[in-house]
């Protein structure tokens, strides 16, 4: 199986999302601004990381593919999306924290410059490091006695 960077190299078209370019071209520092908001803290999975990707792009009108859903029942990917006819690609990728489990994600709308060095950093590079993240007991959300006078459980 070729991995990413070869499959770029190869210079294979890139598939296309249909999108009004000048709406890109007058949004796109908006949309990528939102998209660092999103993208800031991790997700308990990938899915949800691709819903919260959709219903952002579906506001600035791009509608992602349902061949891209697939991609993210993996534990990483890295995927590029043409924007129309503008030099506009969207740049996504993620990868599941090993130590946490949970998925670190990137995304951005950025032009072919920044395309290729996007795609020459290793995912590590472009995802950051983050602290392991430390997961809440079971019994965090356990109804609490208020009537008792015990004041032992809040301690």
């Amino acid at each position: 199986m070729k991995g990413f960077k070869d499959f770029l190299n190869e210079e294979l078209e890139v598939d296309v999302i249909e999108v009004d370019s000048t709406s890109i071209a007058n949004n796109k520092d908006t949309l990528n601004a939102e998209l660092d908001a999103l993208t800031e803290k991790p997700y308990q999975n990938a899915p949800i990381f691709l819903s919260q990707l959709r219903g952002c792009l579906e506001r600035y009108a791009l509608q992602l593919p349902a061949e891209v859903t697939p991609n993210f029942l993996n534990l990483s990917a890295e995927l590029v999306y043409g924007l129309g006819d503008t030099d506009y690609n969207l740049y996504v990728v993620f990868d599941t924290n090993e130590e946490d489990g949970f998925v670190d994600g990137y995304a951005q709308v950025v032009d072919s410059d920044e395309l290729s060095d996007l795609i020459n950093m290793d995912k590590e590079d472009v995802l950051g490091d983050r602290e392991k993240l430390e997961i809440r007991p079971s019994t965090w959300y356990a109804k609490r006695d208020d009537d008792s006078g015990n004041t032992d459980e809040y301690a």
